[in-house]
């Protein structure tokens, strides 16, 4: 998120819209795809691999303090499944979300970038832990990489001067490899060493807004659609999946992120490998084509 100095003209300034999740609770899961991921909304994916659950900046609350949430989480803490891990890319509050993380196992194990120490004591699971970027280490079967990002550090806005805690991460497991961008702006040295290193990537999360044209803070700290899709090429992966949009931060114009993306996408020629799902949706990750699963079984992968 940006630094909150920059809220409350996106409160006052605008109307802001709402939308109801495409799905409610969890969709059902292909269990013979080794991979799949439900996109809860915002930065927050529920990731299977294999047997194991992973959690991305979890936030299942609604407004950030005075900031609301135009799209809510498609999942209540009380449906989640066991959480194995718990990802966070950095300790602004619309990424790390305190309740959010209290709700979740004592048996999880949460990880977040060196630097975020001093926001440790909010995480009350006892199995928490930093991770310097290219730091790996092996959990539940999983091996886990922080990955470098380019964001603004901190939690409050101000303290975003002087800490600079913000990563990606590579999450390995049952054969497969995913990369989770977190929030970041575009550095094509960044993300290409990220390709170099984990060859074979099979998704991608990737952020596609806040993208406003006429804010540095945003140019710097937030990769635009087209920019996400710079990143999918330079970490060489397979599929991607958008997030970090339809939430928070339209300023008026919920859908523009998704078009802008999708007007791109079809120029690009990537229809086949970039799924925008919409929130609650899932995707299952096989031996074949990527699926799109909604509430009832298989949906149409919205483009």
């Amino acid at each position: 998120m940006s630094k909150l100095v920059a809220v409350l003209p996106l409160v006052c300034g605008c109307m802001v819209a709402h939308q109801e999740p495409a799905v409610r609770g969890l969709p059902p899961d292909d269990r013979a795809a080794p991979l799949s991921a439900v996109w809860v909304g915002h930065a927050t994916v529920l990731l299977r691999i294999g047997n194991r659950t992973v959690l991305t900046d979890p936030n299942l609350s609604g407004a950030i303090l005075v900031v609301p949430r135009e799209t809510p989480a498609s999942l209540r803490a009380s449906e989640l499944p066991r959480i194995d891990v718990a990802l966070i890319s950095h300790m602004h509050m619309d990424h790390f979300d305190a309740p959010t993380v209290r709700k979740l196992g004592r048996d999880t194990a949460v990880f977040f970038p060196d630097g975020g120490q001093a926001y440790a004591d909010e995480i009350a699971q006892p199995r928490k832990r930093p991770l310097k970027v290219w730091e790996s280490l092996e959990v539940r079967g999983l091996t886990i990489t922080a990955v470098p990002a380019r964001h603004q550090g901190g939690r409050y806005g101000v303290d975003a001067l002087w800490n600079h805690a913000a990563t990606g991460y590579v999450i390995e497991g049952a054969g497969r490899r995913v990369y989770f961008a977190g929030d970041t702006g575009y550095d094509p040295k960044i993300f290409r060493e990220i390709g170099a290193r984990f060859p074979g990537i099979d998704l991608a999360f990737i952020p596609i807004a806040p993208a406003h044209p006429g804010r540095a803070l945003d140019r710097w700290g937030h990769a635009s659609p087209e920019q996400a899709l710079d990143i999918f090429h330079d970490v060489r992966a397979a599929a991607m999946v958008p997030i970090h949009f339809e939430a928070y931060y339209s300023r008026g114009d919920h859908g523009a992120p998704r078009r802008r993306l999708l007007a791109e996408v079809a120029r690009r020629g990537l229809g086949d490998r970039v799924f925008a799902l919409h929130t609650g949706e899932r995707i299952a990750l096989g031996d074949g084509a990527p699926k799109v699963l909604g509430e009832e079984g298989p949906a149409v992968a919205r483009r």
